[in-house]
């Protein structure tokens, strides 16, 4: 499965972006604009999160510690940042203050602003880990499209 990421606007501090399969719109995305990932193609895994203590998607890099290097927190919500950089696709309502590479995901009620975080996770973790359950890999793709500047 290939999903792609098409960035649309980058402001002083966030990129918003579409995430789409096989063409078709899921939901929205927000990122980081000092920890995105540059553009290209990520294998995505479902790897068993000791801060959100379930399964998580994450973005695999070669450089990614090991989840046992992660310190604990006392108390993990969706809005919660990592204490280490960890690209994965999560739910949230935006990006402020968050420097753990994470991609957020939603539906953009206004730039900046994500609503319905966790309806739009679950169908996002569900088609993930139907096809990872098939042994199919999970690709994700970043776009290099140029950003569209704010007026």
């Amino acid at each position: 499965m290939n999903i792609t990421i098409t960035r649309s606007l980058q402001r002083p501090g966030t990129i918003d972006g579409q995430i789409s399969i096989y063409g078709r719109h899921i939901c929205d995305c927000e990122e980081n604009a000092a920890t995105a990932l540059p553009p290209g193609t990520y294998p995505v895994t479902l790897v068993n999160c000791h801060q959100y203590a379930r399964k998580m998607p994450v973005v695999r890099l070669s450089s990614l510690p090991p989840c046992s290097s992660c310190p604990r927190r006392p108390f993990v919500g969706g809005n919660t940042r990592l204490p280490l950089v960890c690209p994965m696709l999560k739910p949230g309502n935006g990006v402020c203050q968050r420097t753990d590479g994470s991609i957020i995901v939603g539906w953009r009620a206004v730039p900046g602003c994500l609503v319905r975080p966790r309806a739009a996770f679950a169908a996002l973790y569900g088609r993930i880990r139907k096809t990872l359950e098939r042994g199919k890999p999970v690709r994700l793709h970043i776009s290099s499209n140029p950003f569209s500047p704010q007026s």
